[in-house]
């Protein structure tokens, strides 16, 4: 399994990721001058708008895709002066009490070992710092992951994926909850939205989870994949009663280091 997401693509169709995303922004209690972590930035579009809130403070958006980091470096400017990129993941962070803030936006369920995750997140902030993490959790009904999980278990597909493990980690918030604290993570506020996102249509949907699982899926040949995606999105389409929605359990939480 890699990590390196198509980021070009990735621009294209992330419209849900930005959406919220910013409904984490607007919640945000910056006054301007903190140094912020911004843990699996992605395209970077969300970071540079967080260098924006603090002017007099800077912001690093680390991420572990090469494609990804290639766009977000094109987003550092003369104008933005206290934004800046590296490459690592949450799991091999190495920063040492050197940020105020620490954010993540649903990048974190893509994490195998939330919990050396969360110690590194703790590591990195200073005493007394806060961390905004969100990242869809576990629930009742299958996400679309969990489907697309279930047909890489059928024929033709179970050949080449039969033995790839998920490439995404939806955790129960109770769990979340518990590996923070044991991290040295207080929870000091907590919610999960039942969120729904119309692409528009089925076609929107599909170009959404080719990128987003195009790791997860790079085992199997090239002309399957198409036919895989339109499998997931249909048996997924059947379970929420519209071919252009996706849902998910939105968990936002705020934590201090203790």
């Amino acid at each position: 399994m890699t990590n390196d997401w198509d980021g070009r693509r990735y621009d294209e169709v992330n419209g849900l990721q930005r959406w919220v995303a910013d409904q984490a922004l607007a919640t945000l209690a910056l006054d301007g001058a903190e140094r912020v972590l911004d843990v699996g930035c992605g395209d970077g579009h969300v970071t540079a708008e967080l260098a924006v809130r603090v002017p007099r403070g800077s912001v690093l958006g680390v991420d572990p895709s090469p494609r990804m980091l290639e766009v977000a470096a094109g987003r550092v400017r003369p104008d933005v002066p206290n934004l800046a990129f590296a490459a690592g993941s949450a799991e091999t962070l190495t920063y040492d009490a050197e940020f105020d803030v620490v954010v993540s936006f649903n990048a974190l369920h893509w994490v195998a070992d939330l919990g050396l995750a969360l110690q590194r997140i703790r590591a990195a902030l200073r005493p007394g710092g806060t961390a905004y993490l969100q990242l869809v959790c576990e629930g009742e009904r299958p996400s679309v992951e969990d489907v697309t999980y279930a047909v890489t278990r059928r024929e033709p597909y179970a050949a080449w994926l039969g033995d790839v493990p998920p490439a995404y980690h939806h955790r129960h918030p109770v769990e979340i909850a518990a590996l923070a604290r044991a991290a040295g993570l207080e929870v000091v506020d907590e919610r999960v939205d039942d969120l729904a996102w119309d692409f528009g249509s089925a076609e929107d949907v599909r170009a959404w989870l080719s990128v987003g699982f195009a790791d997860w899926l790079r085992p199997l040949p090239e002309e399957l994949r198409p036919r895989l995606v339109v499998q997931a999105a249909d048996d997924y389409a059947a379970i929420v009663g519209s071919q252009g929605v996706v849902r998910f359990l939105q968990l936002r939480d705020r934590f201090v280091a203790i």
